[in-house]
């Protein structure tokens, strides 16, 4: 490991001489100072590197000590960029004489700062502090002073603009407050206690560029048990983590701990390796962790679409249904997701609000956006849709996002054809051409933390099971045509998409492959499968695998039972395809089982459907 040595570091103050003068009635102490660090108001500098790897520290116009909780004079112009300045400190002093930089009212007190300013080249003097204690040998008095902190150096180049850098003690080890230097009848002992929180920030406004800019930071020179991550941030709010001795390291007071250089990318996670170490690795990347975001999707329609006498179970009029609703959707805790079988009456304001039922249950009403404007309602004449009534809606497709974690650059829907392998940009068009009732909502969404970009779809397929006129199968071909265009017209991002596409990877003996599925997985990949491919599906899902909850009129059977071993019954899907410049993996998949007691006393889901979530990373 290449350590940076502090040359000026640990010298001693030479010519430490005390004169018997008159300065305003009271006696003057005179130290001659070689020192590190500097006052909040000032940013004691580095001298340029001497070839070795080592730094001299170099005094500032007003810089200042202090002598027992006295503070000196302030460095004047003429002393700027010295190695030793004479320091004047008016006042009687007795042994032992407790020396700190920055000066300070306390004998034995040290503050660090919560936030510590980017300086070029160098480091923010405000938390270099330094402490030693002089001695009287003849008529001079020296100290010999150590650095209160080491320092960490990194470089990171690129094109983003960065805002701050905060950093994080692994291992609980305090970075920033109050710190009590120890002392006995001699003075300070070297140990100390104290300090406030292990979090600083440091606050810099720099542009990168194809170049390295290197970033010094001061840090208690302690033991870090479980090393240092330092999140460095864009004013977006968009980071990337570097790591730094994740094994644990012993920060020495004399050092400067460089490390090696990182092209920004926000999103990816870095563990820094220290320079002079890099032939053991064989210079190979550190490890990454790439971010990622949660999906979800969510069919929420009951008892308005279905007929029986034992549909008033499910009818959204119940409270406990719209708790169980609302509590499924914040259940699913996730950045986005999407919502099928919208109707008038579930849009805000209005007698079923879904999303008022969701924020009611713990979503944040503040983190997101609810994007609900994709009518899709028309009176039908046979098979034909009358687009004059497209201010209404039915089977409507919408979607919210946590704010926060994504950015939605352009959205819209499309119309899903039932008898061709096309779709239509509008209602209109859909009439026209006789096309089928289904809609895809689409977003471009960019991630904040990374900075990846993605198309975010949700839809709807006709019923497949017991209907043999196609229309499924033509929505998949559809669907297909649609994500083509997406990618070849507009721009090639990975796609996301989510729904209820009303059948599952069997037909309704659990054994035959339904076609319907052969040929959606012919170009998309299904979250259940690859999770389970990669060996990360629990035995749990293996077993209860379907997303049809059994809760519909016609079923009567307890979720558990209902999904058992049934994969024609997952009709509700997360699928993916990649670009070529960016791929995402699926890590997870689990499905959201809230429940309530109907009138007869059995348990059942709010819906006929239960939710569906993937953690999905940008790789």
């Amino acid at each position: 490991m290449k350590r940076y040595l502090f040359a000026a570091l640990a010298l001693v103050v030479l010519s430490c001489t005390r004169e018997e003068v008159e300065f305003d009635n009271t006696p003057v102490f005179v130290l001659s100072a070689a020192l590190p660090g500097a006052d909040a108001d000032t940013k004691t500098t580095l001298s340029a590197d001497d070839g070795a790897g080592n730094f001299d520290i170099l005094w500032k116009a007003g810089d200042k000590v202090s002598v027992n909780g006295t503070l000196s004079a302030a460095v004047s112009a003429g002393d700027n960029g010295k190695k030793a300045v004479d320091f004047t400190v008016s006042g009687s002093f007795t042994a032992p004489y407790k020396v700190l930089y920055p000066g300070t009212t306390s004998e034995n007190v040290i503050n660090l700062p919560a936030v510590q300013n980017y300086v070029a080249d160098s480091f923010d003097g405000a938390a270099a502090a330094a402490y030693g204690t002089a001695v009287q040998s003849g008529d001079v008095y020296s100290a010999h002073l150590s650095n209160f902190c080491g320092f960490i150096r990194f470089a990171l180049n690129g094109s983003a603009t960065l805002d701050k850098i905060v950093l994080n003690s692994l291992g609980g080890e305090k970075l920033i407050g109050d710190f009590t230097l120890a002392t006995d009848a001699n003075g300070f002992t070297g140990a100390f206690s104290g300090g406030s929180e292990g979090s600083l920030t440091y606050d810099c406004d720099v542009t990168l560029s194809g170049t390295d800019t290197f970033f010094y930071i001061a840090l208690p020179a302690q033991a870090y048990s479980a090393g240092i991550e330092a999140l460095v941030y864009q004013a977006d709010g968009a980071f990337m983590r570097l790591k730094f001795w994740g094994t644990g390291y012993t920060l020495a007071g004399n050092k400067i701990v460089a490390f090696d250089s990182k092209a920004y990318a926000a999103g990816r996670t870095e563990n820094l390796l220290s320079i002079g170490e890099l032939t053991a690795e064989d210079g190979g990347e550190p490890t990454a962790t790439p971010p990622g975001i949660t999906v979800g999707v969510y069919n929420i329609k009951m008892a308005e679409n279905r007929s029986g006498d034992n549909s008033t179970y499910i009818s959204m009029d119940r409270a406990d249904v719209q708790a169980g609703l609302g509590s499924t959707i914040a259940g699913m805790g996730a950045d986005i997701f999407g919502i099928n079988e919208i109707g008038e009456d579930n849009m805000p304001g209005e007698e079923h609000d879904i999303k008022a039922w969701a924020i009611a249950q713990g979503l944040s009403s503040s983190d997101y956006t609810w994007k609900m404007d994709y009518p899709n309602k028309v009176e039908r004449s046979g098979t034909i849709f009358n687009y004059k009534y497209s201010a209404t809606m039915y089977y409507a497709n919408v979607f919210a996002y946590n704010k926060n974690t994504i950015t939605v650059e352009s959205d819209g829907y499309v119309w899903l054809c039932n008898d061709e392998d096309d779709y239509w940009s509008s209602m209109k068009d859909a009439y026209e051409n006789g096309t089928g009732r289904h809609t895809a909502v689409y977003a471009k969404c960019k991630h904040k933390v990374s900075g990846n970009r993605f198309w975010f779809i949700v839809t709807h397929f006709d019923t497949y099971y017991g209907n043999d006129d196609g229309d499924n199968l033509n929505n998949v071909k559809s669907f297909k045509t649609f994500a083509q265009h997406l990618k070849s017209d507009l721009e090639d991002l990975p796609i996301i998409a989510v729904g209820d596409l009303n059948f599952g990877p069997k037909e309704q003996d659990k054994t035959t492959d339904c076609p319907n599925y052969a040929e959606l997985t012919s170009y998309w990949t299904d979250v259940y499968d690859k999770v389970k491919a990669d060996g990360n599906m629990t035995d749990y899902y293996k077993t209860y695998d379907g997303t049809q909850t059994g809760s519909q009129h016609s079923y009567y059977y307890p979720f558990i039972s209902f999904t058992k071993n049934h994969p024609d019954r997952r009709l509700d899907h997360i699928i993916f395809k990649n670009s070529a410049s960016q791929s995402v993996t699926p890590t997870s998949y689990r499905t959201v089982r809230r429940t309530y007691v109907a009138e007869d006393d059995n348990t059942w889901c709010p819906s006929d459907h239960l939710a569906v979530v993937s953690y999905i990373t940008f790789d």
